[in-house]
């Protein structure tokens, strides 16, 4: 009688640890398989659930079928409360997926990935811009001086102004003759990508 009772706990200790082992497999099994999809497919929360709905029924269908070789029908050992168990744990990890640690970390290295691609050559393009640069001196000694810019897309207008055209200096740098009173330079900008 003593016997008997000795195995059959010692038999029920280890239906007990052996299906926690199964269950800790398949939802690792089931983790993984999530991390393998979740890198192929570009989807939203919804499609992720319903996309992974059939890997939750293989994981399940999976943990039944081992569960079935551990069953005891001598001793009431039955799988049908592990079976429900499971079903709810592979539940749980499906809906907590997204937000886990795992999930996350596999989110941030696509981001990397995506981020860190090399550009590849496409066809060439010629772009231009055009911009104005000019320089208005009226009469004066220089104690007047500013510029505005204003820049549309490419393309830009700078406007100067410095009241020194009766500044001897001035006047000696462009050969004893006053600086003209507005000067314009355009230029034509081309940048060439090939």
């Amino acid at each position: 009688a003593k016997l008997q009772e000795r195995t059959e706990k010692a038999i029920r200790e280890l239906f007990v640890a052996q299906m926690s082992i199964l269950e800790k497999s398949t939802l690792k099994k089931f983790n993984n398989a999530l991390l393998r999809k979740m890198g192929k497919d570009n989807e939203d929360s919804k499609d992720f659930f319903e996309n992974n709905a059939a890997a939750l029924r293989t994981a399940a269908f999976a943990f039944e079928a081992k569960a079935s070789t551990l069953e005891v029908p001598g001793l009431s050992l039955s799988k049908s409360k592990a079976v429900q168990d499971m079903a709810g744990k592979l539940n749980n990890a499906l809906m907590t997926f997204p937000d886990s640690p795992a999930a996350k970390i596999k989110a941030m290295k696509k981001v990397e990935q995506t981020v860190s691609k090399q550009k590849k050559p496409s066809e060439g393009s010629i772009d231009f811009a055009l911009d104005f640069v000019a320089m208005i001196r009226p009469d004066g000694f220089g104690n007047l001086q500013g510029f505005a810019g204003y820049q549309l897309g490419p393309h830009s207008v700078t406007v100067g102004v410095h009241n020194d055209a009766d500044d001897p200096q001035v006047i000696a740098s462009f050969g004893g003759v006053r600086p003209p009173f507005i000067r314009v330079q355009p230029k034509l900008k081309l940048d060439v990508e090939l």
